[in-house]
């Protein structure tokens, strides 16, 4: 399963790619962020992480054929999803985790029986609050969560996403025909008034 966006392709992570996720994610940077990824993160231990685990729907995430981060989701036993993603460093701040989520959460939706998503981040990644109120999701909580990284439990910002809310959050498809008729519009308007 492929997903593709405006300016990045979601595809199902390789083997090839150990090495690569190892760098990205390994950056201490990235992995104190998350509360799974190791650091220090061999190219081996990504190896085992790679693996595909029934259940879950995970993506790498390529910029012009290079990898520059993971996004996906694993069903709990309630039904509902866990949302997860990580970028690498030289990434962040260009909008990619938003677009990326944002093609995850329409997937899992295809799914009529998810009732919808959780997520959460360390309440020192305030880029990952972002990512998720742009996507809908609401404050639910708060709590503690492991780091495998850091080594103990971090205060974290939990948060709860159901469909109705997503569909609100989505942008509006912009096609070139709309495009043309926006600029048409205001030309029409620029005429009148001059």
């Amino acid at each position: 399963m492929k997903l593709e966006t405006e300016r990045l392709l979601l595809r199902p992570f390789r083997r090839t790619d150990a090495a690569e996720f190892a760098q990205l994610a390994g950056d201490w940077a990235v992995a104190s962020k998350t509360s799974d990824i190791p650091y220090p993160f061999s190219a081996v231990q990504a190896l085992g992480w790679l693996k595909p685990v029934r259940g879950e729907a995970r993506f790498a995430i390529e910029r012009k054929g290079q990898l520059i981060g993971g996004a996906g989701f694993y069903r709990r036993p309630s039904g509902a999803a866990e949302l997860g993603f990580w970028l690498g460093r030289h990434w962040w701040g260009q909008g990619y985790a938003s677009e990326a989520t944002r093609a995850v959460v329409r997937h899992g939706f295809a799914n009529r029986r998810l009732p919808g998503f959780c997520s959460a981040h360390f309440v020192d990644n305030p880029a990952s609050a972002r990512v998720l109120a742009k996507l809908g999701f609401e404050p639910t909580g708060r709590g503690h969560i492991a780091s495998i990284a850091r080594g103990y439990d971090v205060e974290a910002v939990t948060y709860w996403l159901d469909r109705q809310r997503a569909m609100l959050a989505r942008p509006p498809i912009v096609t070139a025909e709309t495009e043309r008729n926006r600029w048409r519009a205001w030309l029409g308007l620029l005429g009148d008034t001059a």
